[in-house]
């Protein structure tokens, strides 16, 4: 099969997911209470700051807190990715965890919709990640947000840029201070906690290897999904150990580096074929001197936190959002009064 023939055959499996997904997120969205709406939408142009990679558009969605306030105060920003293999899904994917954090806490939630494979093959992903937290640090006034404030969240393959956004800014920062690239000029922003749930977080093994380890293999995600995944998202096999596809595959003193100290949350599914990486990394974290609170949810399956159930919302996956929460609140704190400002709003939509 040549390279074209194979591409359209992934865009139009990919398409086809990208049409049934959403009927599901639909359905658990009609249970009560409902998730909220985003506040506003924002996109912007991506190649503004010497981050490789095709130039196109990046869509940010913003849940404003209760009293929101940005003439008078700084809000700490927490940013989340998506899951669906870096293929399918959709930045609204992830309604009720920014309602948990809105009710929660004192923060902005900003949702990236990032491209898509297999249009946008790695690591186009991670750069997109990358642009948008430069894009938010750059235009934080206007957005209300404290720059060095920002935590990252993110569901599988969204958890997987949690670890991979951070690192290849990183790779950015020492690459332009060793002078073997030149970058334009960056605005200042922190990271300071990174919330992941069922991350993937190591490409190099096979899925068959995986699911072989996997303690309820039957209940791991079917192979018509991660085929697809596999296929669409990392075409270039030898390109699986780079550090900002598997965060595993990172030397220690990169993750040292790049992570922050403390405020890293990892929660894993007992039946996922992720398990041990999670499990894994977590460990390797902490070993690093990381603060890392990791912890195996009992008998659920990967995504279990998003099925399809409109008759009530599903009150273990709230208590886990619950608890995640209060490690962003300790990492994000809250509001900062502002003696005055002349910053505006945008307008909200």
């Amino acid at each position: 099969m040549s390279t074209s023939s194979s591409y359209w055959q992934l865009k139009a499996q990919a398409t086809s997911w990208r049409v049934l997904a959403p009927i599901g997120f639909w359905i658990n969205s009609l249970a009560q209470p409902r998730p909220p709406n985003y506040s506003f939408v924002r996109s912007f142009t991506t190649g503004s700051y010497g981050i490789s990679g095709p130039k196109g558009t990046v869509t940010l969605y913003f849940y404003h807190p209760k009293n929101f306030s940005p003439k008078s105060k700084r809000y700490p920003a927490v940013v989340n990715f998506h899951g669906g293999g870096f293929t399918i899904g959709s930045a609204t994917d992830d309604k009720r965890w920014a309602g948990v954090v809105l009710e929660e806490s004192q923060a902005v939630f900003v949702d990236v919709e990032y491209r898509l494979a297999p249009e946008y093959p790695f690591p186009t992903a991670v750069e997109d990640g990358c642009e948008a937290i430069l894009h938010l640090a750059a235009n934080s006034e206007e957005y209300g947000i404290d720059p060095s404030r920002i935590a990252l969240s993110g569901f599988s393959a969204g958890a997987n840029l949690v670890f991979t956004v951070p690192l290849l800014l990183d790779d950015y920062r020492l690459k332009a201070a060793e002078g073997s690239i030149r970058l334009q000029p960056w605005p200042s922003y922190q990271i300071v906690s990174l919330i992941s749930f069922y991350p993937v977080l190591d490409w190099r093994p096979s899925r068959a290897s995986k699911r072989a380890i996997c303690k309820r293999p039957e209940k791991s995600l079917p192979a018509v999904l991660t085929s697809l995944f596999d296929a669409a998202y990392m075409p270039d096999a030898s390109k699986k150990s780079s550090p900002f596809a598997s965060p595993l595959a990172a030397p220690n003193d990169v993750l040292t580096r790049a992570l922050p100290a403390a405020n890293t949350v990892v929660y894993c599914c007992e039946w996922d074929m992720l398990l041990a990486e999670g499990m894994t990394f977590a460990q390797r974290l902490q070993e690093l001197g990381k603060g890392v609170e990791y912890e195996t949810i009992p008998e659920v399956v990967h995504g279990w936190d998003k099925l399809p159930n409109p008759r009530g919302e599903n009150s273990k996956a709230i208590d886990f959002y619950q608890k995640a929460c209060v490690v962003l609140n300790r990492a994000l704190g809250e509001s900062i009064e502002l003696p005055s400002t002349d910053s505006k709003p945008p307008s909200e939509k």
